[in-house]
């Protein structure tokens, strides 16, 4: 009886060729992905996106701005206008991950160097000191040897003409390549305005886990249309006068308000205990969580309707939804990942849907913020509903 049972469901398996592609072929496939998302977020191979500008412009900081924008392992971009105020604009607005504000000579004692942060991206503020750390120590160590002497003299109550000559031509030595460790007084972190500790990253993470989760109910509800073909019910309903179209669409309504009243639940819960502002965002808050739900809804129509089992369509549902959370960043935070990901990124409905929750409850961003996530995904929704329609008609 074991061995029968055995048999039976191996032969199922081999005579549903796209269930058994899916069990064999796509897991390779989702660990090549995984391990292109979570390998470039160990911290060394971070590419962080950084705003800098230079408020001090004296030949030091010239250096120090040059060097940083050299950088191989940085994407640091010079402000325009070359100004703090654009730095923080930028920050505050996402389009880059951390600044760098030159705000007096590198030379001179103090903390020279503002690295301006997005709490919702805490781990940036860190690494961008440590790059920066790692160009004076490479490119300008003997910027690092006058701070040093500009801190000791008071101490030792001045130098005399031979010791600061001795500096001096120990400076230029060291002009030369040799590197020097870097005291941690050179900067100074600041938040952006309006920030709270915590607050972006729990804003960041609704948003993730009610996309997750909208893709995985609907999914699951879509399953249901191969269960009613199987069964006889789809063809009995075909043979009506108005076919399975009203049967696709109330599920698609259906998944939709189903939806939103998950994210109702996952934001009450931030709001509640998290202090996320959603009651005083609630009309963009509640269109971003119809877009997002109706994106969900359409997509999981759409890939369902083509399935001609129930296997192929779970196994090929959690596929996507896996391959789509991993690159949209419902699991690692997308500045973490290498750029070509990053960019990829933006073909899935989790990016849009994290970053329009983001700018209306973190940064407190306009309607131009928000507009483009709203169209894509509600074109990704009613594109989704369009494909389940027609697949309803070819696919038996």
């Amino acid at each position: 009886m074991i061995l029968a049972m055995f048999r039976v469901m191996a032969l199922a398996l081999w005579r549903d060729r796209g269930a058994l592609v899916m069990t064999f072929l796509l897991p390779p496939l989702v660990f090549l992905i995984f391990s292109a998302v979570f390998a470039g977020a160990t911290g060394e191979d971070v590419k962080l996106k950084l705003a800098i500008a230079d408020d001090a412009r004296t030949p030091a900081s010239r250096r120090l701005a040059d060097a940083l924008l050299r950088d191989p392992d940085l994407r640091a971009e010079r402000t325009v206008p070359d100004a703090g105020a654009r730095v923080r604009a930028l920050v505050k607005a996402g389009r880059a991950d951390a600044g760098l504000i030159i705000r007096a000579d590198p030379a001179a004692s103090g903390s020279p160097i503002i690295v301006v942060s997005d709490p919702s991206r805490a781990v940036a503020a860190p690494l961008t000191m440590a790059r920066a750390q790692q160009v004076l120590a490479r490119d300008m160590p003997d910027i690092l040897l006058a701070r040093t002497l500009v801190e000791t003299a008071p101490a030792v109550g001045g130098f005399t003409r031979r010791q600061t000559a001795a500096a001096a031509a120990a400076m230029n030595s060291l002009a030369e390549g040799r590197a020097v460790a870097v005291g941690p007084s050179l900067f100074v972190r600041e938040d952006i305005s309006g920030a709270r500790k915590g607050g972006g990253a729990i804003a960041y993470y609704a948003g993730a886990v009610s996309i997750l989760f909208a893709l995985f109910s609907a999914m699951t509800g879509a399953l249901s249309l191969i269960d009613e073909r199987h069964s006889g019910i789809a063809d009995r309903i075909l043979a009506g006068t108005r076919g399975m179209g009203p049967v696709v669409t109330g599920k698609f309504l259906f998944l939709i308000a189903q939806g939103v009243v998950q994210a109702m639940a996952i934001f009450a819960t931030a709001e509640l205990i998290y202090g996320v502002p959603v009651l005083g965002h609630i009309a963009p808050w509640l269109i971003t969580t119809i877009a997002a739900s109706t994106c969900a809804a359409g997509l999981a129509l759409g890939i369902v309707a083509f399935c001609k089992t129930r296997d192929q369509g779970q196994m090929l549902s959690t596929f996507i939804i896996l391959i789509l959370a991993a690159v949209g960043g419902s699991m690692v935070p997308r500045f973490l990942m290498p750029p070509w990901l990053q960019m990829a990124g933006w073909a899935t409905p989790h990016a849009w849907t994290i970053e329009a929750y983001q700018s209306i409850l973190w940064r407190d961003a306009g309607l131009s913020a928000v507009y483009p996530a709203w169209a894509v995904l509600l074109a990704i929704g009613l594109a989704g509903l369009l494909l389940a329609h027609l697949a309803t008609r070819l696919v038996r």
